[in-house]
């Protein structure tokens, strides 16, 4: 049995490709041998349009797999410092508190690794991958153990290499909400296939929009509005109208036939949402 199998994965230059998959679905074996950690038993990887052993294709790029490579005693600065000495970086200390300025942990900089907490290491984690400037980042799991500021943070250094300076971006993550606000790509890996793969613009147009409506007795409703909407259903929640109508529509029909509304918003399935969809159709498939 294969880790990966068939997998062709097509990541555009200048992308934010999100990977998604469940785990042990093949993600982070993928990233490996991207990287180089493992070698392919078949096949062929190619980034830049070279072998991806070119010794000029491997500076360019910047990594994060699993967890950040540091040494426990050491401080943030330290870690980032022995790092940037490693890859010869001019004037290291600059670009070392550069980089602690663009993850906001200046404030942490005298830390030791082992002190920090999970999300600061996983800033931590990002800062190393940006050392020297990489026009490609592999990132897995890079926003795991992040609050709410600190997923922040990440988002926009990611979105400003990105637009700014044209960074081709392969992350892998298991929260799709934040996924969903930068990802310009996906692919969707089960079993170690790649079962789906899109661009920004193709999902939005497999998640639908729809009109979500909430009242005291959703039951009612629901009947009510079938014999007007065709497309709808009924959701332990409220009730989703998928026919092409504003929610003025709607709501302007159940207060004729003398139904209260407690809630109604125009809303588009997520892409958390999606992917469970796409799982479920997968079932049985592999």
């Amino acid at each position: 049995m294969y880790a990966v199998q068939d997998l062709n994965l097509h990541v555009p230059e200048g992308a934010i490709y999100g990977f998604i998959g469940e785990n042990g679905s093949g993600k982070s074996t993928t990233e490996k041998l991207i990287c180089g950690l493992l070698v392919p038993s078949a096949g062929e990887i190619k980034l830049f349009g070279k072998p991806y052993t070119d010794a000029g294709v491997r500076s360019r790029m910047g990594v994060l797999i699993e967890n950040p490579g540091c040494f426990p005693n050491s401080t943030v600065y330290q870690n980032l410092m022995m790092q940037a000495l490693n890859l010869n970086i001019k004037d290291p200390d600059k670009e070392v508190r550069h980089l602690l300025e663009l993850v906001s942990m200046v404030g942490a900089a005298g830390r030791k690794f082992k002190e920090c907490s999970l999300g600061m290491k996983q800033r931590l984690g990002v800062a190393q991958s940006l050392l020297g400037n990489p026009r490609m980042l592999i990132l897995d799991e890079p926003i795991n153990g992040l609050d709410a500021d600190g997923m922040r943070i990440v988002r926009e250094t990611l979105l400003d290499l990105n637009r700014e300076q044209g960074v081709t971006i392969l992350i892998s993550s298991h929260i799709l909400g934040e996924l969903s606000k930068i990802a310009t790509h996906y692919g969707i890996i089960r079993g170690g296939k790649l079962i789906r793969e899109m661009h920004e613009s193709e999902m939005a147009q497999e998640c639908k929009s729809f009109v979500f409506v909430k009242t005291v007795n959703n039951f009612r409703t629901a009947s009510i509005l079938a014999g007007k909407y065709h497309e709808m259903e009924e959701r332990d929640d409220g009730i989703r109208i998928y026919d092409e109508e504003v929610s003025s529509n709607v709501s302007g029909y159940l207060f004729e036939n003398g139904v209260a509304v407690d809630e109604i918003s125009y809303q588009r399935i997520g892409l958390e949402e999606y992917y469970i969809q796409v799982m479920s159709q997968r079932k049985g498939v592999n």
